[in-house]
């Protein structure tokens, strides 16, 4: 009898042992494995507009401030527009390192608003590949608010095809 109950009880431990054992965890390169194809992006841009530029420094590391007005394209949302403001420390001629702040707007008013930090090297046709991360701010707004406190990696290729970005969460 001692036996048989010893056996039951060992049973329901290794039961509990095994409900009480965490799952493991995805690899890290899995959790952030994302395709980086601008037709798997939410933002595209269809036209820029360069709306000026003033130089804040020249030394040690010229740094211009640029502004661009977006009109783009985000999956579910519509057409919108993005109007940005970008400053770019020029580390050397193959290294710029940049901050930027903007805001979305849908046709119908909604916004966001969003900053981003980012680094450019040149691209072959001599213009600039960017990369950066993109933070969005809460908003109100009902068709935007998929982006509340969302991250983003925004690339850009200066001149030569659409912006795109991608969710990281």
């Amino acid at each position: 009898m001692l036996i048989v109950s010893t056996v039951g009880l060992l049973s329901n431990f290794d039961t509990d042992l095994l409900a009480q054992t965490p799952s493991p965890e995805p690899d890290v390169g899995e959790q952030f494995a994302i395709s980086l194809d601008p037709t798997d992006s939410i933002y595209n841009h269809t036209k820029v507009t360069h709306l000026g530029s003033k130089n804040i420094s020249s030394s040690p590391y010229l740094v211009p401030e640029d502004r661009y007005i977006d009109e783009a394209i985000i999956k579910g949302v519509g057409n919108v527009t993005n109007n940005q403001t970008y400053i770019g420390t020029h580390l050397s001629g193959e290294l710029i390192q940049g901050t930027g702040h903007g805001t979305i707007t849908t046709q119908d008013g909604e916004s966001i608003d969003w900053i981003v930090s980012g680094i450019g090297k040149p691209y072959d046709n001599g213009g600039w590949f960017f990369y950066d991360i993109m933070l969005f701010n809460s908003t109100q707004s009902e068709s935007l608010a998929f982006l509340n406190n969302n991250i983003g990696l925004f690339k850009s290729l200066a001149g030569d095809e659409p912006d795109s970005l991608w969710l990281l969460g």
